[in-house]
């Protein structure tokens, strides 16, 4: 994954954020995603701690596309339910509380 950098830290929620590790946030049990142009995958945008949270910031990045000139997109909010697989070398198997 290719990670941009800043001067400065996107404030929490902002449309700069991005997820690098979620164990930074293991409150947060939404996710807003972005289906791909070819509608075969969806790429994860940021994380959050309610539905309405999460609804909103897919509200703000959908009138963001829009202003860019996008006229074929959908964001998903979802919700987290569990975590599998390999974190700092160890493995993962854990619901999210």
């Amino acid at each position: 994954m290719v990670q941009k950098t800043y001067q400065t830290q996107p404030p929490k929620g902002s449309l700069r954020q991005r997820i690098t590790n979620l164990n930074d946030n293991l409150d947060a049990k939404y996710a807003v995603f972005r289906r791909s142009l070819s509608g075969k995958s969806a790429q994860f945008r940021t994380i959050h701690e309610s539905i309405d949270a999460a609804t909103e910031v897919a509200k703000i990045h959908a009138a963001e596309a829009v202003s860019n000139g996008d006229h074929d997109f959908t964001f998903y909010v979802v919700q987290l339910k569990h975590r599998v697989g390999i974190e700092n070398g160890k493995p993962v198997d854990t619901p999210m509380a």
